[in-house]
């Protein structure tokens, strides 16, 4: 997780046995030989059509400037969040959350907590229902991403949030 590759391993000797470079956030593949006895081995496979789509959330900070890109990945029933955190303070904890009220008030729901690096930023990923509730939601159940800094057990008062 977290890498830029993915390992090849040897499920007999259960070792890895070469490194394939992909890029950024590769997703897990399995692949073992001959374990389809009879047929072509596409029987009850589909096309998820809907992994290719995906949706771009901006959070600003009180200057309202877009600080930190989201990315939301669909896997299908859940999605890949990936924010790219700019704007806060260097080697600092925060939660990206998610919250009732487009200001932040009320009570949270932590997706993820991260540092920031030295610049003041962090890759943030997370996986879970989120674009159902922060763009398509009714209203009694719209949600809207936050970066507060502190824990998750011990938020502070939102520094970014998601613009409409």
């Amino acid at each position: 997780e977290n890498a830029d590759a993915a390992a090849v391993i040897d499920t007999a000797s259960n070792s890895v046995i070469a490194t394939i470079p992909l890029g950024q956030a590769p997703q897990g593949v399995a692949y073992v030989p001959n374990a389809v006895t009879k047929g072509d081995g596409l029987a009850n496979l589909q096309p998820l059509a809907a992994a290719a789509n995906s949706a771009q959330l901006s959070l600003a900070g009180a200057d309202g400037k877009a600080a930190t890109q989201v990315t939301l990945f669909n896997q299908g029933l859940v999605q890949m969040l990936q924010a790219a955190v700019t704007g806060l303070e260097p080697k600092k904890a925060y939660v990206l959350a998610l919250a009732n009220d487009a200001k932040g008030a009320g009570p949270l729901q932590p997706v993820a907590s991260f540092m920031t690096n030295p610049a003041g930023a962090a890759i943030v990923n997370a996986i879970g229902p989120i674009r159902q509730v922060v763009q398509e939601a009714a209203p009694d159940v719209r949600k809207y991403l936050v970066i507060v800094p502190g824990t998750a057990d011990a938020p502070g008062q939102p520094l970014q949030m998601q613009l409409p």
